[in-house]
């Protein structure tokens, strides 16, 4: 999917939380990380989202947090354990949170969950 100058809201970076309607998924706990993965809904297109967040507790400044669009028909078959290789198969995401030092920008780049 490219990414185009849709004007929904749900294609702002930095989209609040009440723009979705969510749904847990569950915990990824893969390599020790607890990621919680989330289906997400836009309440206005009804676009599908995978959002994938994680932090170390441990280590300040390493919430993270990553925002994908979902093909309809792909939306049964994402886990907990696959959502960071279904994310890293998009040409792009939306990321944010302490580690990115932001509150959400698109993201072309590769998927850093794993310290």
């Amino acid at each position: 999917m490219e990414i185009n100058q849709e004007t929904c809201q749900c294609f702002n970076p930095q989209a609040r939380y009440d723009v979705f309607d969510s749904e847990s998924i569950g915990v990824d706990e893969t390599h020790g990380r607890f990621g919680s993965v989330d289906l997400e809904t836009c309440k206005f297109c009804q676009r599908k989202w995978l959002h994938y967040r994680v932090e170390y507790e441990a280590f300040s400044r390493s919430g993270r947090w990553y925002r994908g669009l979902i093909p309809d028909e792909e939306v049964s078959s994402i886990t907990p354990e696959n959502a960071v290789e279904f994310l890293e198969g998009l040409e792009w995401t939306f990321c944010g949170g302490s580690y990115f030092e932001s509150a959400g920008k698109l993201s072309k780049g590769g998927v850093f969950v794993d310290l």
